[in-house]
């Protein structure tokens, strides 16, 4: 499951999977992302997947959006499986946010 990277400045809305999608295109998408430091930004994942379970809030900028994805993927890509119904809730929320972050226009 390799993809082109896509860097943060680069990224377009047509590049995000819908909202509604299957946990492959969630994935697929996840992988356009490289994280320069792979062991902080698991720490700040996982933190920001603890924020989102008790208030619904998702990091701010587009950056840690990705980043949160990305760690998401490599998550449930080590346990062997697909995210359960909270977990494909909370992909969803991260690309909302996303959508949220890029303008519309082609």
């Amino acid at each position: 499951m390799y993809a082109a990277q896509i860097q943060t400045g680069e990224l377009r809305v047509q590049d995000l999977p819908t909202t509604y999608g299957d946990w492959s295109d969630y994935a697929r998408f996840a992988v356009t992302f490289a994280p320069r430091d792979r062991e902080g930004c698991a720490e700040f994942a996982a933190s920001a997947f603890a924020n989102w379970r008790r208030t619904s809030d998702v990091p701010r900028t587009l950056q840690e959006l990705r980043a949160c994805l990305w760690f998401e993927q490599r998550r449930w890509r080590f346990m062997g499986r697909e995210p359960d119904a909270e977990g494909m809730q909370y992909a969803a929320a991260l690309i909302r946010a996303m959508r949220n972050h890029l303008p519309t226009t082609v």
